[in-house]
């Protein structure tokens, strides 16, 4: 994938995601179900991404993503990707920050290299989240995401 469509490709996930940030609270329970949507599209195009944790309270200082993931004090979930020159967290991170800002709770943002899609969706699967996300969105979610993903795919940017 040429640097263009890569930027293009990644300009259109972030789109889908903030839209369901903006629209269906996707960052209030639902960040890491997207997490593992997003680091299966790269996967798919052999974008090297890296997971990301907001951690905080008993985690706070955890550096193994599966206990980090199943502990208590995971407070965002996320996909970086290098973007051009720089590193990128997709999708609208706002809200996240004016938490931590307002509650003054203390927090780290840690990065894992080398973690497969399967275990943000296992992750996602065996730990407790925000309800304020409808996870009846997750199918349209879903199916966004693979709309973009085909596109590309029709472009002839191919699979690695």
């Amino acid at each position: 994938m040429k640097t263009t469509e890569r930027c293009g490709f990644i300009d259109d996930l972030t789109k889908v995601i903030n839209h369901y940030v903006q629209k269906c609270n996707l960052f209030a329970g639902g960040c890491c179900y997207s997490a593992f949507l997003l680091a299966r599209a790269f996967r798919m195009f052999g974008i090297k991404y890296k997971t990301v944790i907001f951690q905080c309270n008993d985690i706070l200082n955890e550096t193994d993503f599966n206990n980090a993931i199943n502990g208590n004090g995971v407070s965002h979930v996320a996909i970086e990707v290098r973007y051009g020159l720089k590193k990128y967290i997709i999708g609208d991170c706002t809200n996240i920050y004016r938490y931590f800002k307002r509650t003054g709770e203390k927090f780290k943002i840690r990065k894992y290299t080398g973690i497969t899609p399967e275990e943000i969706l296992n992750g996602y699967r065996h730990n407790e989240w925000n309800w304020m996300y409808d996870v009846h969105n997750n199918s349209f979610l879903s199916r966004d995401i693979n709309k973009v993903v085909a596109k590309y795919l029709s472009d002839g940017c191919g699979l690695r």
